[in-house]
């Protein structure tokens, strides 16, 4: 695409998206100031707002802390990679090789900054309804993980409901600028400013879609599957780069798909209750202040207007009175708990509605100690289940494609390990999410089979035939996979079947040393006994020669 095209595009996408930008302004100033940039804001200045009480900030950190530790715990294995075919998993090396995958991928996770991006993309989720993460190549970690914040980007999704195009405005001073795409891409009014303005700000745009016309033949950064085109905003004589991608570098999700493109969610249902949440506290404040210095009515002549705000005198006509009394002589305490009350219940439905009761309210990771675990495994899976449509679109859109990419980025920097000689040539990987939230609802499946042999196991007491219909060996890999076991602690079906044979021949030679031992046992014991006339002696004499006197010995 050349440039004309490309700024037709971001114009036509961009317009989508400011239809939102006036709620997304409002819900970033009442409930994530620190997050959010909007046309006409400074970018590195925090969001200034006076709040009576910031009851959805405060609820908003708490349900982001604990959505980042149920879904993607930085010192929890939360993902698991393993063969999407059962008899590949159960290939020797199988296990370790995909063990060796996972360590690698979570160190690059960590030293890239994902947990720090996660946990912004989350506060954005909960806030905005909608956020978007950026993982690119590193020369120092591999991969490198951001949050464009919202407000600086917008999407466009295909028919499935994919992200096909990007649009990120950047900015940069001159000299990173120059720096990044050298002086002779970038545009003559940019150039000037090296000497004079080296730190003034140029804002960039960066492209990212689906390569429509490309030679599959080829593999250079101008045929790879997602273009990128960057652009100076204003000045712009040209691109300043075109590349592509391998993969989407950008990930998309909304908590829950509706109102177009960009959703909606808690953030837009929490915004009715912190307003009036900021309604009441103001007439907490004034109530406390009349009840603190209170108005007064003093004897006078006076016919002003009555005045009500804390302090004001009023100069009323009054028989027989000759000292100041109160306005309000039934004060306002009886009415301002009325209030405070009504402002719990309001930062209550806050905390429901922001999801703080299910990720903080009952930790994951901690049974009470006068609950069952019956009670507690039920609770948290009703408690995922509240999550609704979020999960089921949080973990494909985002953590599935996040960790293909980084795949990706280390495979082709040939930072993974080979795969085992007993792997075949058409074998693939799924992955798996065992975090504690995911944990809720997949191990379903091992309470399940403990629940199956608690009635079989009566059964095979009974009847030990029975146990003929149970496969121990696929409990085992079952139960162990859903408790996230680690590959090197279950041996493989191939280790197994060589250890049993093992197992048999030693017992078969045992078998055989007893026999033996037992006939010498025997010839031993005939030793002493007269044998003459008898089918041992016949025996005897055949093996040992005739004996002399009619017995063994002679």
């Amino acid at each position: 695409m050349d440039l004309a095209d490309l700024k037709k595009l971001v114009a036509h996408v961009e317009s989508m998206r400011n239809r939102r930008l006036k709620e997304w302004r409002e819900l970033s100033a009442l409930f994530l100031p620190s997050r959010g940039m909007f046309p006409g804001e400074e970018k590195d200045s925090v969001r200034k707002r006076r709040l009576f009480n910031n009851a959805g900030q405060r609820t908003l950190s708490k349900a982001a802390a604990g959505m980042t530790a149920a879904m993607t715990p930085a010192d929890y294995a939360w993902f698991k990679h393993q063969f999407a075919l059962p008899g590949d998993r159960e290939l020797t090396g199988a296990g370790q090789f995909v063990d060796e995958i996972d360590e690698r991928i979570r160190k690059t996770l960590a030293a890239g900054g994902f947990y720090d991006a996660i946990h912004a993309f989350n506060k954005e989720l909960l806030c905005f309804c909608c956020a978007l993460l950026y993982v690119e190549t590193s020369n120092r970690t591999a991969a490198r993980y951001s949050c464009p914040t919202c407000g600086t980007w917008a999407v466009a999704l295909d028919s499935d409901r994919t992200l096909a195009c990007v649009i990120h405005r950047l900015t940069f001073t001159v000299v990173e600028l120059i720096e990044h795409f050298g002086s002779e891409k970038v545009s003559e009014a940019t150039r000037k400013k090296k000497d004079s303005e080296p730190y003034a700000s140029v804002e960039v745009v960066h492209v990212v879609m689906k390569r429509r016309d490309r030679d599959e033949a080829k593999h250079d950064n101008k045929n790879l599957p997602f273009a990128s085109y960057w652009y100076e905003d204003a000045n712009s004589d040209g691109l300043l780069a075109e590349s592509g991608y391998h993969e989407m570098p950008y990930m998309f999700t909304v908590w829950e798909d509706a109102r177009g493109i960009y959703g909606t969610g808690p953030g837009d249902l929490a915004l009715s209750d912190q307003k009036a949440i900021e309604s009441y506290e103001l007439r907490k404040c004034v109530g406390l202040e009349k009840t603190i210095d209170p108005p007064w009515i003093a004897p006078g002549t006076g016919k002003d207007r009555l005045r009500t705000d804390a302090g004001a005198i009023n100069s009323v006509s009054m028989a027989n009175s000759q000292q100041f009394i109160p306005l309000f002589p039934g004060g306002f305490i009886q009415g301002i708990q009325h209030v405070q009350q009504e402002i719990q219940s309001i930062s209550g439905r806050i905390d429901e509605t922001l999801m703080a009761t299910i990720f903080a309210a009952m930790p994951l990771d901690q049974r009470p100690k006068d609950m069952s675990a019956t009670e507690y495994l039920d609770r948290r899976r009703k408690a995922a289940q509240l999550m609704g449509p979020a999960i089921s679109a949080y973990e494909p859109n985002v953590l599935s494609r996040v960790i293909e990419r980084t795949y990706g980025i280390l495979d082709r920097a040939g930072f993974l390990p080979l795969a085992p000689e007993s792997v075949g040539e058409f074998a693939y990987l799924d992955v798996s999410y065992e975090s504690p939230m995911s944990q809720m609802l997949s191990q379903t499946g091992a309470e399940a089979i403990q629940a199956f042999l608690q009635v079989a196991l009566p059964l095979v007491q009974a009847d030990p035939q029975a146990l003929d219909k149970v496969d121990v060996d696929q409990i085992i890999d079952e139960v162990s996979r859903r408790f996230n076991v680690p590959a090197s602690v279950i041996r493989s079906d191939e280790q197994v079947a060589a250890l049993r044979e093992e197992r048999t021949r030693q017992q078969a030679a045992q078998e055989q040393a007893s026999q033996e031992q037992a006939v010498m046992k025997q010839i031993a014991e005939l030793g002493n006994t007269s044998t003459q006339g008898t089918i041992a002696g016949e025996v005897l004499g055949s093996t040992q020669g005739a004996q002399t006197g009619g017995t063994a010995n002679g």
